[in-house]
């Protein structure tokens, strides 16, 4: 029998992002937030908007988190400190996807005389990042550090949001410097959420800047934590971070095991958009362990999660990683097709990975007999790795100087390696 609807909630979902609001504005994990008959994977099924507890249950929760149960029933009432009813309302609204309502709440409360104006810039900074307005975001996320007089932890989501940012604009030394601030203010606070948190986002800034050693240094550092922890989320993170670092190594079968790891996670919370880029992520693994076909139906499956919601760069990496697959069982046709809608849409996708998806592209075209355009594509790659992703230059140096080499441009080819070779020294 259907569950009859709750009437002292306004909705799951609405009550799962205040709950989860509420709850990391309190510093609190899942664990410590539990208490008898309210266990933390209770709590986490609330946070997915898959549970609806008790109002005496509400109540309980809400004297623990130090809000009041209207609020967290209903969304009616205030958090108190920076943040009142009309900020936590426009963080409501822009969770929802209610973007324009959660501007204009912004944007009274964006007076420096205003208690909430930090939160008033954190918030806009956050509807400027999602709406691919980068260099915005940035201006009005420093803008908020600022003003909390670089208080990392008042506002971990904006500091993240901002360290993506940077990463985004191709910045990825400053988006390094950020986490590794964070994750030094979490540890001297012993915020062992935050520390966690920005552990999982430094490490993976310094995968994407191919410093693989310190991202697995900085992981290892924070294992044992995610296990005391048992907030489900993070550690799926950190089996993320875990899987892309061991297929930036080669090691495709371990990137996949950790993929697996976060996938199943992620299915439990049942969020939708972190569930689709788990199959995204397990797809690579599965294109370099050579398992092709299961590649395109774990895409598939992202695919649908995703549905009218597919942003521009995301349907540029699901293509991409179509193409490979699709090249792996020689179909070369559909891989010539859906690698020309991925190129068609890389402008999306952040410049360091952008290099690295012109290279894939370039090898793509080769393998097609484009020599013409393989070239092209290597040189535009070469091009964004010399500033953007220095540790992968050399590799697609080769690749180029490889088919100069095979049109009988010797020297071409010698030139192409020297450069990468001096920038490399």
């Amino acid at each position: 029998m259907p569950r009859a609807p709750a009437t002292h909630v306004d909705g799951p979902k609405q009550l799962a992002i205040r709950l989860r609001l509420a709850r990391e504005n309190a510093g609190m994990t899942q664990r410590e937030l539990s208490f008898p008959n309210c266990t933390a994977p209770y709590i986490s099924r609330i946070e997915a908007g898959a549970r609806v507890p008790s109002l005496q249950l509400i109540h309980e929760l809400a004297r623990r988190l130090g809000v009041s149960p209207e609020w967290l029933a209903a969304g009616v009432e205030q958090l108190g400190g920076e943040n009142p009813a009309e900020i936590l309302d426009a963080e409501v609204a822009a969770r929802l996807g209610d973007l324009d309502e959660a501007r204009q709440l912004f944007q009274a409360r964006l007076r420096p005389s205003d208690p909430a104006y930090a939160a008033a810039l954190a918030g806009l900074g956050q509807i400027a990042f999602r709406e691919e307005r980068v260099a915005e975001a940035i201006d009005y996320l420093e803008h908020a550090l600022k003003v909390r007089e670089r208080s990392f932890l008042i506002d971990p989501g904006a500091v993240e949001t901002l360290g993506r940012a940077y990463a985004t604009a191709g910045d990825r030394e400053s988006a390094i410097a950020l986490f590794s601030q964070a994750l030094e203010a979490a540890k001297a606070a012993s915020a062992r959420l935050e520390e966690l948190r920005f552990a999982v986002l430094l490490a993976n800034a310094l995968i994407d800047h191919g410093t693989l050693g310190d991202a697995e240094e900085t992981l290892a550092g924070v294992i044992q934590l995610a296990s005391e922890l048992e907030d489900p989320l993070v550690e799926a993170r950190l089996y993320w971070s875990q899987s892309r670092l061991h297929a930036l190594r080669s090691e495709p079968q371990l990137a996949a095991r950790y993929a697996r790891r976060a996938l199943d996670i992620l299915e439990r919370t049942e969020n939708d958009a972190y569930v689709a880029m788990a199959y995204h992520l397990l797809a690579f693994s599965e294109i370099e362990a050579g398992n092709a076909e299961a590649a395109l139906g774990l895409l598939q499956k992202g695919r649908e999660l995703f549905g009218a919601e597919m942003s521009p760069r995301d349907e540029a990496k699901f293509a991409l990683e179509e193409a490979r697959a699709l090249m792996l069982l020689r179909r070369r046709s559909q891989a010539a097709k859906a690698g020309a809608k991925a190129l068609a849409l890389i402008d999306w996708i952040d410049p360091g990975d952008r290099g690295r998806a012109y290279v894939t592209l370039g090898d793509l075209f080769a393998a097609v007999g484009d020599g013409k355009q393989a070239k092209s594509l290597y040189q535009r790659g070469i091009d964004l790795l010399k500033e953007y992703g220095k540790p992968y230059l050399l590799s697609a140096s080769r690749r180029l100087a490889d088919l100069l080499e095979a049109d009988g441009d010797t020297s071409g080819a010698l030139r192409v390696l020297k450069a990468a070779t001096d920038i490399a020294e």
